[in-house]
């Protein structure tokens, strides 16, 4: 309260001292201004959309999107899946074109890939392309799942449940809403085969579009795995993330096979 104020109810509580009759609106005065007071020195804070409102309008947009570039980041602790890192152009209508990073056992080695027209062309670290089947993609990295509304990122944040807005932050350079939910296994997986048994995370939708921008999947560590750092332990034991995030929606993308 300020030095002001109190000097003013000092004065009138004086006053209101000979005056049997003063004396409660000097007291109801008194309590008016220390609750005004207390109110303005702690404002609330907005208060964030619930969690089931933007997980369906998340749904809703990312069916439509066309394109989109995605970047896919693997804690080094998860080593009971192959996939380290990959980064790429998706299209809705199964087209992909990027590179990935792959644990062989000896060593993580870098491919580059093309899928289009149910085609999979794929460049080791060393020689030309080579055509394998889709398949073998969809085995390690299936970058066709991610925009399928039925078995995507779609269908992921729809089937979502227990979900809490938890904060606002930005991502890409735009505010997003951050919310923590439990999430489908089976989606999960055909995200990113290997994630067995994962069922919570969180995921960032864009406050402007209703885009699913980024999304967090906390993984299992195997039993011989490392003990994260970077993430905390979950109550059936220890996770590490698994971290999806995409940009440049609807963006114009070509792929073509390679030559």
């Amino acid at each position: 309260m300020a030095r002001g104020t109190g000097r003013l109810l000092f004065m009138l509580s004086r006053t209101a001292r000979g005056s049997s009759l003063v004396a409660p609106f000097v007291a109801a005065f008194i309590l008016l201004l220390g609750l005004t007071a207390c109110s303005s020195a702690a404002p609330a804070g907005p208060t964030l959309p619930p969690a089931p409102e933007l997980l369906n309008k998340a749904a809703t947009a990312m069916s439509a999107i066309k394109t989109t570039a995605v970047d896919i980041q693997v804690d080094p602790t998860l080593t009971s899946i192959p996939i380290r890192s990959a980064n790429g152009k998706l299209t809705s209508t199964g087209d992909a074109i990027g590179t990935a990073t792959l644990d062989q056992g000896s060593g993580t080695y870098d491919f580059q890939f093309v899928i289009t027209g149910g085609r999979l062309f794929l460049k080791g670290p060393t020689g030309h392309y080579q055509q394998l089947p889709l398949a073998l993609a969809a085995s390690i990295y299936d970058p066709t799942a991610l925009l399928s509304p039925d078995r995507g990122l779609p269908a992921l944040v729809r089937s979502a449940n227990n979900a809490v807005t938890e904060a606002e932050e930005d991502v890409n350079g735009a505010p997003a809403y951050r919310i923590r939910a439990s999430l489908d296994p089976t989606l999960v997986s055909s995200v990113l085969p290997g994630l067995s048994g994962t069922s919570s995370g969180k995921v960032w939708i864009d406050k402007a579009t209703s885009r699913l921008v980024r999304a967090q999947l906390d993984v299992p560590t195997a039993p011989s795995d490392p003990a994260p750092t970077s993430s905390a332990a979950a109550p059936g034991g220890p996770t590490a993330p698994v971290t999806v995030t995409m940009s440049d929606f609807d963006a114009p993308v070509t792929i073509t096979p390679p030559a």
